[in-house]
């Protein structure tokens, strides 16, 4: 009997060290199937890693799959020449990683105030990935551009997905990463916790039952200049709608009417529309346990592919709609349809004519609703695709991937010299955030 007793502790001992052993290597692997203090299994990141800032490229793609989409598909277009661009390029910053230290080469000159806290807030981002990455980044030149027009062999907010567009583009991050500096939005953490509390403590009965849109009607998109009137013609006078043009005071920082960025998750839906481009605002969107309705989108950002679209064209008002066989639309940029079951957004028609009935059949269908908005939050939120950690992983991904296929004529760049030099070598990061200037001859 002892000796039953002897080798059912050992046996029970074994186990509570394997099981230690395993979590431990969750744990430094970076995996997302790991037993919490609890004793549970998770499939998403824990707190702590979502907000750590130190995992390594391995852990990375572990924590987060499917994050570097954009970066992976940009380096399997294979290699290019980086030709050096004038000094004072438009929305232009051309900079260098040289010891994982950021230099930067050179800015445009007289940004506006907007286009300044986006450059400003970019170069942080690359800084605050660069000084905690555990492992060395590859010394490298880079440009990126805060235009929101993507330029080809440049960094870029977006890019289109037309699949006739050639090109090489490469999306990097949002400024709002960093802080988007109005009262109704501010930094990326604040707003996600915002969000999170909302989301906590509203139930999706309990959300308000309209769709919601705040926006400044002017402001259109290139493929589709009626998006914002039209939208605002759809939703007049609507029972349903919460729609309204922004009426911009005190030099365009505060508007009248506006909301913050995470009042728009107390809504069931919420209505997305791109900007000139794309729109900064869907990160926060996507944040939400919330239906979002668009038109399918014209332009990438390094988040839009967690996107999961239900054609509204297949739902069953829809003219096209056949109960037997409903096929996916034809849709280029989008090819993919996804069931009711299994999407995380709604796509309505560009000039929004279906909207009203795509709403009340999701009145009409709560648990689908509710589905949707549950998987849009899952995609991003509860993955941690928005978290610190996914940000500075990106970033470093990106990083790398350029450098692998980038080639640098050094004799077009300048011999190195010295830090802020006349040869374009370019000024430590930390230096310019303090003067502004690219060259220590240039500092008064």
């Amino acid at each position: 009997m002892a000796f039953v007793r002897r080798r059912s502790v050992r046996l029970v001992f074994f186990c509570v060290v394997l099981l230690m052993v395993w979590q431990f290597s969750c744990t430094i692997c970076g995996t997302t199937n790991s037993i919490n203090v609890l004793g549970k299994f998770s499939k998403y990141p824990s707190k702590e890693t979502a907000e750590s800032l130190f995992l390594n490229e391995q852990q990375c793609r572990a924590t987060f799959p499917g994050l570097t989409k954009e970066i992976d598909d940009a380096v399997a277009r294979g290699p290019f020449v980086l030709d050096k661009k004038p000094d004072d390029y438009q929305g232009l910053v051309q900079a260098r990683i040289k010891h994982g230290k950021l230099y930067v080469i050179s800015v445009e000159r007289r940004p506006s105030r907007d286009m300044l806290h986006e450059r400003q807030s970019v170069l942080y981002q690359i800084h605050r990935a660069l000084v905690t990455s555990p492992t060395p980044l590859p010394d490298t030149v880079f440009a990126f551009s805060i235009i929101d027009y993507p330029r080809q062999d440049a960094w870029s907010f977006s890019r289109s997905n037309d699949p006739n567009i050639k090109g090489n583009y490469w999306v990097m991050p949002h400024f709002s990463f960093w802080s988007w500096p109005k009262p109704f939005l501010g930094t990326m953490d604040q707003a996600l916790d915002g969000i999170s509390t909302i989301d906590n403590r509203v139930p999706w009965e309990k959300k308000i039952d309209k769709a919601i849109w705040r926006g400044t009607a002017w402001f259109n998109s290139v493929g589709n200049t009626a998006l914002r009137p039209n939208l605002l013609a759809a939703t007049k006078d609507q029972d349903w709608a919460d729609v309204e043009d922004l009426r911009w005071e005190t030099n365009g920082i505060k508007a009248k009417n506006s909301i913050g960025i995470e009042d728009f998750c107390k809504y069931k839906y919420i209505i997305y529309t791109e900007g000139v481009t794309y729109s900064g605002r869907l990160p926060f969107h996507q944040a939400c346990r919330s239906v979002i309705l668009t038109p399918p989108p014209s332009y990438m950002m390094h988040t839009t592919h967690q996107m999961r679209p239900l054609f509204s064209s297949t739902l069953p008002f829809s003219p096209s709609y056949n109960s037997q066989t409903a096929p996916p639309p034809h849709n280029p940029r989008w090819p993919d349809s996804y069931s009711p079951s299994t999407a995380n957004i709604i796509f309505v028609e560009p000039d929004w004519s279906d909207l009203h009935q795509t709403i009340e059949w999701l009145r009409a269908h709560p648990e689908i609703a509710e589905g949707i908005a549950n998987r849009q939050r899952e995609s991003t939120i509860d993955k941690g695709m928005l978290s610190p950690a996914a940000e500075v992983c990106y970033w470093r991904s990106l990083v790398r991937g350029w450098d692998s296929v980038v080639k640098i004529d050094e004799g077009a760049w300048g011999k190195w010299e010295r830090e802020g030099g006349t040869n374009g070598e370019g000024m430590r990061f930390e230096s310019f955030a303090l003067t502004g200037e690219t060259t220590w001859e240039s500092v008064q």
